[in-house]
């Protein structure tokens, strides 16, 4: 008895076969290559979810961003400390400082040695809103020809002083500095008398306590 294999109706449990179908060497090209494309989609998918993660992250950066901007506030509040602190400065200009020059008295004018020096007293308001620890002022003399009205500047000095804690030149208070001023006497052929010349003084520098 002769066996018959790959025919239909020779299987083992009396039942006919199926057909057996080999698949074409175009098929397993056909098949592998759509299970390539489907991995590349699963990939894509997947760096798409990747990214959109990224993206949540950024998101939340953006949320810690906006934390970052409630601390600026913070910030912005030691802004307002440290303009509070700039209320009350190191230095203050001579046209905020508040110092009011009201009187500019010629006191003495000597001459010797080929030079002549004229003393004043200068009165300082102070009508500003710091309390003053150091305050400097610039003094000019100027020698007034008799019978006119003529001034012709001689020279200048400076005045500095410093007040303590204990001493200071606060606001509505009056305080008078002494200035002397040396030129030399042929500058001017002004006599040195008190009534030849004149003084005037501003402020030059202020220091708040």
């Amino acid at each position: 008895m002769t066996a018959d294999f790959g025919r239909p109706g020779s299987g083992d449990d009396g039942r006919p076969d199926r057909p057996i179908r080999r698949a074409s060497r175009r098929g397993v090209l056909a098949v592998g290559a759509a299970g390539l494309l489907a991995g590349c989609l699963v990939t894509s998918e997947e760096e798409g979810s990747d990214a959109r993660q990224t993206g949540d992250g950024a998101n939340g950066s953006d949320a810690d961003g906006d934390g970052d901007e409630s601390g600026s506030g913070g910030d912005a509040g030691s802004d307002g400390d440290a303009s509070e602190d700039a209320s009350t400065p190191d230095e203050v200009g001579p046209d905020g400082s508040g110092l009011v020059v009201t009187d500019a008295t010629v006191r003495e004018v000597t001459e010797g040695g080929g030079w002549t020096r004229v003393r004043a007293r200068l009165t300082v308001r102070n009508a500003g809103r710091f309390e003053y620890g150091t305050v400097e002022f610039r003094a000019d003399a100027y020698a007034v020809r008799p019978g006119t009205d003529e001034r012709e500047a001689v020279g200048f000095g400076y005045v500095t002083r410093r007040f303590s804690p204990d001493d200071r030149f606060g606001e509505g208070r009056s305080r008078s500095f002494d200035v002397t001023i040396r030129f030399e006497s042929d500058e001017t052929p002004v006599r040195p008398e008190r009534d030849r010349y004149a003084v005037d003084a501003a402020v030059r520098r202020a220091e708040p306590l």
